[in-house]
């Protein structure tokens, strides 16, 4: 584990794992849950939670938008990986929408939809909802390698 402020490593109830991929980037953003009970569908296959820390925060006391943005492509990612079986999948191309702030502290969790796979691309779209609304959309293109 990391240098997490005690805040940060606090899931909101017993239904969130840690999710390490011992990735040094997630290690440096913090702690990334995964949803332990959570039933997969034909569109979503896993779902991320992440708790809002300090040191995420940019001058203005709100969650930085580039953090948000990080944690739409992961959440996205994940969820590419899981859907199709492959190693990685780079973002080839990926919009966020900022909808509303997120302060320290605060639980926001991952809602994605694959849209369509092809043969060498999947399409997603995601949202990052807490418990005061929705935070951020996206939309994203990753690249499958070929199989």
């Amino acid at each position: 584990m990391t240098d997490l402020q005690p805040d940060e490593a606090v899931a909101p109830d017993g239904s969130w794992e840690p999710w390490d991929h011992s990735d040094p980037f997630e290690a440096a953003i913090g702690m990334i849950f995964r949803a332990r009970d959570f039933v997969p569908g034909p569109e979503e296959f896993v779902r991320i939670g992440f708790r809002v820390a300090t040191r995420n925060c940019n001058f203005l006391g709100g969650c930085h938008g580039g953090l948000i943005a990080t944690l739409l492509d992961i959440a996205m990612g994940r969820n590419v990986l899981a859907a199709t079986g492959v190693a990685g999948a780079p973002t080839m191309s990926m919009t966020v929408d900022f909808v509303r702030g997120a302060s320290a502290g605060e639980w926001l969790e991952s809602r994605v939809r694959i849209i369509r796979q092809a043969r060498r691309v999947a399409f997603c779209d995601a949202l990052l909802v807490s418990q005061a609304g929705t935070v951020a959309r996206a939309n994203a293109v990753f690249s499958l390698p070929a199989r």
